[in-house]
């Protein structure tokens, strides 16, 4: 095990929410490799399961799924060995191979093994498929039952430039909560963005000078500001986590929709993971319009965790 390796792992086990049980689904492709080794860089406990899940198509003829299978199991037990050295003592990375729709068995076998976390890729492509459909990972996060982690890049630590999108609603808090979990001490600092909306500004009447346009536009930013910190002092409360546990924040209040905000930020900051919420909203409409989640997704280069509301949160430890 390499020092940062043990020094993830130390933190994590010293913690009392460190995961217990990861769901990681992989397709076989030149991606697993780096799915996989971030999800060994995660706080784990000494007795963590990794489930490393490989969804055969159900659709393929009986011989050829059968061979699927065969190759499939024989890549994750290959997998899980070289995985071992990387873990936690005790914690055990064990493959299953199902047939079915990826999305459905992904969320049933999340469920089944009462999983934390769900971590898996996600690919640069933007086929007219995945523009209107989603991704497998957008379609497991509209789900809204757990939190997922989608990998883009190739991991050579643990995360030192996090990033947090927080809107002021329910859904910061659960943000907020779980880039605890994820983000061992000692911990970086960590980047807050939030968009604004000032209602007045941009419209054009003869009685309203550009400088009052100005004004509305500074008095919501400064709203906004007061409004997130105080979020944040009474989350970390009910967290009953200490103001001076090493907790640094830099925060990036922005004017505009979150859709150019984040991306922005992200790009400008050089984050190497990007949190945020989501409403957990489903239905025609939502499939086909999108949301500011899924359009993040496909527009950052970082990896991205998405954290549905809380009452589908984690399980207390």
């Amino acid at each position: 095990m390499t020092q940062e390796h043990r020094a993830s792992h130390e933190a994590g086990q010293d913690r009392r929410h460190a995961f217990h049980s990861l769901l990681v689904p992989v397709d076989l492709s030149a991606a697993m490799g780096r799915v996989l080794a971030r999800a060994a860089l995660l706080p784990l406990a000494r007795n963590a399961r990794l489930t490393l899940l490989h969804v055969v198509p159900r659709g393929l003829p009986r011989e050829d799924r059968l061979q699927a299978e065969h190759d499939a199991r024989k890549a994750l037990e290959l997998a899980a060995k070289s995985l071992a050295p990387r873990l936690p003592e005790r914690a055990k990375a064990v493959p299953q191979v199902v047939v079915g729709v990826a999305a459905t068995e992904i969320a049933k076998q999340a469920h089944s093994h009462e999983a934390e976390l769900i971590v898996m890729g996600r690919g640069h492509g933007r086929t007219l498929r995945e523009l209107v459909l989603g991704s497998t990972a957008e379609r497991v996060i509209r789900r809204g039952q757990l939190p997922v982690l989608a990998v883009r890049r190739q991991p050579h630590g643990t995360y030192r430039r996090p990033l947090l999108a927080l809107d002021m609603d329910e859904a910061a808090r659960g943000v907020l909560a779980l880039s605890l979990r994820v983000l061992p001490p000692p911990r970086p600092q960590v980047g807050l963005v939030h968009a604004y909306d000032a209602p007045y500004h941009g419209l054009i009447y003869p009685s309203l000078s550009p400088e009052q346009g100005q004004e509305y536009r500074k008095y919501y930013r400064q709203k906004a500001l007061h409004g997130l910190a105080r979020m944040i002092s009474t989350a970390l409360v009910e967290m009953k986590i200490s103001p001076d546990d090493s907790l640094t924040w830099k925060s990036h209040v922005r004017y505009g929709s979150p859709r150019t905000v984040i991306p922005d930020v992200v790009a400008k900051s050089r984050a190497d993971l990007l949190l945020l919420g989501t409403h957990g909203r489903a239905g025609i409409a939502h499939a086909l319009l999108g949301t500011v989640a899924g359009d993040v997704l496909r527009d950052v280069t970082c990896d991205v965790l998405v954290v549905p509301p809380r009452r589908h949160g984690v399980r207390k430890s």
